[in-house]
């Protein structure tokens, strides 16, 4: 599904880190950095927003640079830290963005379109608040339902860059169970950024790990916490 070749990338002048090869399939992946690692841009990198990198990108064995904008967005959805800006939309109408990509040129909403949304909020347990205004949610709820805007745009692969940050720890533990029974479920290749070393081991089925200007895949659950604390000199 998502395979990287030789990766060396940069933010502006500042070399952040070398991928030799990376095959992914499915699964749920911990993507885990110092700040300033490179794990934003790695996943923008993904996405196709930043180019500053050598190496190929190969996304369902299509090179990246020959995938158009609406392939794309039928491949990969995104969840950036911060919830973005809504005005006075609805819970449900920001979850229908999601399906954006599969309408027409009349943004026609169809049956299939407010099932998918029904589902996504069951699942996120969020149908409750589906006709309340998205401003006046609090952050955390705010991220649910970005996440379950890019659940509802249902892609093989989703990119969530640090989806926990505004989470409490009983909607952490909720949403690290969540992703892992979509992966199990539907087969997708799920990549998020994180700082919370007590799920991994749990729930991930790889973890991404930047240290040292280098990239590896761990794939030994049992040690990737204790990987992660060797590697950043945590005692």
């Amino acid at each position: 599904m998502l395979e990287l070749t030789n990766i060396a990338l940069q933010a502006g002048n500042k070399k952040l880190f070398h991928l030799p090869s990376l095959h992914l399939d499915k699964g749920l992946i911990a993507l885990v950095g110092r700040n300033g690692a490179g794990k934003s841009t790695f996943l923008k990198m993904i996405l196709g927003d930043h180019k500053n990198f050598t190496g190929s990108i190969f996304i369902n064995g299509k090179n990246e640079n020959e995938i158009t904008s609406s392939q794309r967005a039928r491949l990969i959805s995104v969840v950036y830290t911060k919830p973005e800006i809504f005005g006075n939309h609805t819970v449900k109408e920001v979850l229908l963005l999601g399906r954006i990509p599969y309408q027409n040129i009349f943004s026609q909403i169809s049956p299939e379109d407010r099932i998918k949304v029904e589902q996504i909020a069951n699942l996120l347990e969020i149908d409750e608040m589906l006709h309340a205004n998205f401003s006046i949610l609090s952050d955390g709820e705010k991220q649910l339902v970005m996440i379950g805007r890019a659940l509802v745009q249902d892609t093989p692969i989703l990119l969530l860059d640090e989806p926990a940050a505004f989470l409490d720890l009983v909607n952490r533990y909720k949403l690290a169970q969540i992703l892992k029974k979509i992966v199990v479920e539907t087969n997708k290749l799920i990549i998020y950024s994180t700082h919370h070393l007590d799920l991994l081991n749990q729930y991930c089925n790889g973890v991404l790990l930047i240290s040292d200007y280098q990239m590896e895949y761990l794939t030994e659950a049992n040690l990737f916490a204790e990987t992660i604390k060797v590697k950043f000199g945590i005692k």
